[in-house]
Formats: structure tokens, sequence, C-alpha cells
């Protein structure tokens, strides 16, 4: 599909299924810790990337076989909000959808500033924005904005949304160690929390492969900064074990089954859907190949896993 993908397993979404409507990697910023890489054009500049005859067809196609979905994700290769019109993309996806799933949208909050795109976001159901720091020098180092995107746009961008958005807003913030992991910079992002008032934070941590050399701050480090912070403060830490009898573990083999309905899959592109640690898709798929619910094919000289027929 062009437009979808998934759905996923996330740790903090739940069944996600993602909507990718920006070009990779067109992004407002080149942070250190994207796992998708450098960005190839900085730019702050929106335009309508979206045929949303296509988008429709395929969310049609996806719900017409009733998965069980938790979310739909706007994310994806680059920054969502440089899409223009991003009000008519949520309400397509609602209305296709049957109104029946909440719809999400993960921003680097850099164009929030922009009352046009503040409104065009009314209608998510949810909207997690970032603020890594509020610091300029570690911002210059840790995001690399343009130079017309600073810290005081950011959280002032951020503030209007509380006041004008009626849905939840969960504050992510990615920890990298050196630059913005000490207990000052934990202290700085909690006065801006406290003015910025998010439903949640999260602090996020790079364990997948960044676009830099970066190291992950130690779990004493995270600790701290997670005490410094205080309130309603979840980790996200993709390095947790998933053990296989667990609930999640039966997640993420259903939603195997319902990627690989839709079309067969390669071991690399099970992995890069789901975002989770490669032993365990490995055993969700060891798992399946065993029950002979999917199977491994070869074509054109590269394996791929199937639904067993």
């Amino acid at each position: 599909m062009k437009y979808c993908y998934g759905p996923v397993l996330s740790r903090r979404l739940g069944v996600s299924l993602g909507i990718d409507i920006v070009p990779a990697k067109k992004c407002s910023f080149d942070c250190v810790y994207c796992q998708i890489g450098s960005t190839t054009e900085k730019t702050l500049r929106r335009f309508a990337y979206v045929d949303a005859s296509i988008l429709k067809k395929e969310i049609s196609g996806v719900f017409a076989e009733k998965p069980k979905i938790d979310y739909i994700t706007l994310a994806g290769s680059g920054e969502p909000t440089l899409h223009k019109s991003l009000d008519k993309i949520i309400a397509l996806l609602k209305k296709t959808s049957g109104y029946s799933v909440p719809v999400c949208v993960i921003t680097n909050s850099s164009l929030l500033y922009r009352k046009t795109v503040r409104r065009e976001l009314m209608n998510a159901d949810l909207i997690i924005p970032s603020l890594d720091t509020v610091t300029p020098s570690i911002f210059k180092k840790l995001n690399r904005p343009p130079r017309e995107i600073t810290v005081k746009k950011i959280v002032g961008g951020l503030m209007k949304l509380r006041k004008e958005f009626t849905g939840k807003i969960w504050l992510e913030i990615m920890l990298v160690a050196g630059l913005n992991d000490t207990e000052v910079e934990a202290g700085r992002l909690k006065k801006a929390i406290d003015l910025i008032k998010p439903d949640k934070v999260q602090v996020n941590l790079p364990v997948r492969p960044p676009a830099a050399k970066i190291e992950v701050p130690s779990p004493g480090k995270v600790k701290r900064f997670v005490e410094v912070i205080g309130g309603d403060v979840q980790v996200v830490d993709n390095r947790i074990r998933i053990t296989g009898a667990s609930r999640i573990a039966r997640k993420i083999e259903k939603g195997v089954i319902e990627l690989l309905r839709r079309r067969p899959a390669t071991h690399h592109e099970l992995k890069n859907s789901f975002g989770l640690d490669i032993n365990e898709i490995n055993r969700a798929i060891q798992m399946l190949i065993k029950t002979r619910k999917i199977k491994e094919i070869e074509q054109y000289g590269k394996k791929y896993f199937r639904i067993n027929d």
C-alpha cells in the first residue's frame, strides 16, 4: 500500500494502523536519534502530498477485514504537519473507518506555533507532540532545527494547543545520553511541562538504530530524570523483554497474521513494521510456523512469510 502500513503493535498505542502522508525523509528537523535516518529535505513549507482517492481505497480495504485496531496513527517517514489541509485527511480517516477508531497524530511540535496547523489538528483524538529540551544550545545539537524554529516558539505553540485542543495530549521526551539526560535539563523541562499541562508525559529512549552515533542513558539517569519531572510519567523502553506467554506476545502473533493477510512480507519487513526487538518477532514467527498458521516461501531469491492456506 502507498500510504497505510501495519497494523503494527505499539507499546504506547496498542494495535496501530500507520498512515504515512509525507515523503521520506521530508522533515522540519534532523534529529540525531531518528530511526528513519538523516533528513534529506529540511523544510517548513507545507504541501498536499496525498491522493485522497487512493488513501480512501486503502483504508476501506483494511477495515473491510474488520481488524482490531486501537488507533489510526499519522506518523511515518516525515513530519505529518507538513501536509497541508491535515484536517481533511483526519476527516477522511474517520469517515472511511466508520468513526470507530480514534485518530492519533505524532508530531515534532515544530509547526504548532502556526494557528492554521493547530486548527487542522482539532478533530484528532490524541496528539503526541515532542519536546526534548528547552535549552537552545541542546535543541540545536539534538533536533538540528532550521533557524526559524526556536524553543520559545515550540513551547508557545504547545501551550496554545493545550488551550484549544479538547482531546488528549501525551508529551514525548526522547532522552539521549550526554545531551538532555541531566537533572538540570529535567528541571527546566518540568517548568515547561507545568505550563503546557499535557495529560501524560512519556520518556522515550533511542534504542532503535538512529541517524547519528548516540548512546542510551543509563537506567539510573532515566530514573532520576523521571523523579525530577514528577507527575504522570511513563518510560517507553523497547528493551523490556516480552515473554512468549504474555498477552502482548499474543497480540504480536495476531498482528503478524493480520499483516500477512494483506500481503506476504520478508523477515526484515515484519521487524520494521512492528518496531520490536528482533527476538520477539522471531518468537512470533516460529510459533506461527509451528502451529502452521503461516509458512515461508521463496520468490525471486527472497524469502517471504505468508498465510498458510
